[in-house]
This record gives C-alpha cells, structure tokens and sequence, in this order.
C-alpha cells in the first residue's frame, strides 16, 4: 500500500506543479500585454512632447475670435500632417485593441480640441488627401468637424484672410 500512496502523491505532484506553471504562463502574458500598453504610451508621449517642442505656439493655442489667422508656413503644414498622423495612429491601435479605450479617449479630447480649431480647419483641406488610405482617420476628422462645437456658439471666430478681402466663403 505505500507504493500505491507513493504513487498517488507523485501524481498529485505532477499535477499541482503543471497547475503552478500554467499559472506562471498566464501571469507572464498578462504582464507583458501591461508592459507593452505602458511603452505604447511612453512612445506616444514622447512623440507628442517631441510635437509640442518643434510646433509653434500658433499651432497649440486657441485664436481669439476676430484674430486673423497666420499665413500658411511650411512648418505649420508640417506641424499639422505630424499632429495627424499622431492622432491616426493612436486611432489603429486602439482600433485593434492595442491601447486601452481611456488612453485613446485622452488623446481624442485633445485632439477634438485642435480639430474644430480655425488653424487645423484650414490645413486639414490642405492635407486630407495625406490621409485618404486610412478612411476611418478622414471619417473621425470629418465627425469632429461636423459637430457644432460650444465654441462656435460663441460668436465670429478668427478672420481668415479670404474673409477679410471681402471672399465669403472662409475656404
């Protein structure tokens, strides 16, 4: 009867220490899948650091209305194609699941802020067709751009500078 006992706990050894290391393999996956969201962010934070750095200031900050906007630069056009295609990104991967839904809802805040701004309205015509082999990216633009913002609720915003030559149409 001790072989049969010996036998059982040997058995019983096998199995715990196969339970204990599928268990090592699950808590090795989900800390990677945690590691690798938290370098996406970095990753992400780093370029948009590297944005706000190289960009102008014209580029971050609101255009009190009846300002005229500043003439189209090449460093605007290209301060505007990085900040989308930051923002495209960041969209494919939370897309595909690979940042978690409030990480791409940080980033959605502040890029609808940029979106509906004057500045961003005028280069965005400029740059759409930078972007038409992602249509869900030109979609979420167009969303955005649709929505009435509250800040179009309050009053004229700036002056374009085919409006002030007597143009209507602020395009």
């Amino acid at each position: 009867m001790t072989a049969m006992n010996f036998g059982h706990i040997i058995q019983y050894a096998t199995l715990l220490s196969l339970l204990m290391g599928g268990l090592g393999v699950v808590v090795a996956v989900l800390n990677h899948s945690v590691q690798v969201k938290t370098q996406i962010f970095l990753a992400m934070s780093a370029q948009y650091d590297e944005l706000l750095k190289n960009s102008s200031a014209t580029f971050w900050l609101s255009v009190p209305p009846g300002t005229e906007l500043p003439e189209r630069t090449e460093d605007l056009t290209i301060s505007t194609l990085r900040f989308c295609t930051l923002v495209s990104l960041t969209h494919l991967l939370y897309s595909e699941g690979r940042i978690p839904k409030r990480m791409w809802e940080l980033m959605l805040r502040s890029a609808e802020r940029r979106f509906r701004s004057p500045l961003f309205m005028r280069e965005w015509e400029h740059l759409r067709t930078e972007f038409e082999a992602f249509p869900e990216f030109v979609a979420l633009v167009s969303s955005v751009l649709h929505r009435r913002s509250h800040s179009e609720d309050l009053g004229p915003g700036p002056v374009l500078p085919a409006q002030r030559e007597g143009h209507l149409s602020p395009c």
